[in-house]
């Protein structure tokens, strides 16, 4: 998929590109989250290798693989572990805390599940950050 947009800041390896919402925003469910907020321009960190510089107006591309992973990380991973939790917590909360309200402790695990799969996605994208795997890349200077 590849959009245009202005270099608004250059660093050593990568650019913020201004860029305008396309079409392709309006149907995404995360449009409100981009940095920017709901205008009309949104804000990209991109991979640098063509040499743009601030103020060059840049065509830059996202992979389709890059988007349908960051989707599944994003909603799948947290929502499977939440229920993982809770199937955990009630077959757990049944032989270990007999005493317990099965379904407080299903959801406590549940909770707990939830947080860990945040860190987890926090710390996978520490990693991500540093190899710029799921990053656009400026393709060209127009």
């Amino acid at each position: 998929m590849e959009e245009t947009g202005v270099v608004i800041e250059e660093h050593k390896n990568t650019v913020i590109i201004k860029a305008s919402r396309s079409s392709s925003c309006d149907s995404c469910a995360s449009k409100k989250s981009c940095h920017g907020g709901g205008g009309e321009d949104v804000l990209i960190e991109a991979d640098n290798f063509v040499g743009a510089h601030t103020g060059d107006h840049v065509v830059f591309s996202v992979s389709a693989s890059s988007v349908m992973k960051a989707g599944v990380l994003i909603y799948l991973v947290p929502i499977l572990s939440f229920i993982a939790g809770v199937v955990i917590g009630q077959v757990v909360a049944a032989r270990l805390f007999p005493g317990y309200n099965a379904d407080l402790v299903a959801g406590v695990s549940g909770a707990i599940f939830l947080a860990v799969a945040f860190i987890g996605l926090k710390l996978y994208n520490r990693s991500v950050e540093r190899g710029g795997a799921l990053r656009p890349r400026v393709m060209r200077v127009v």
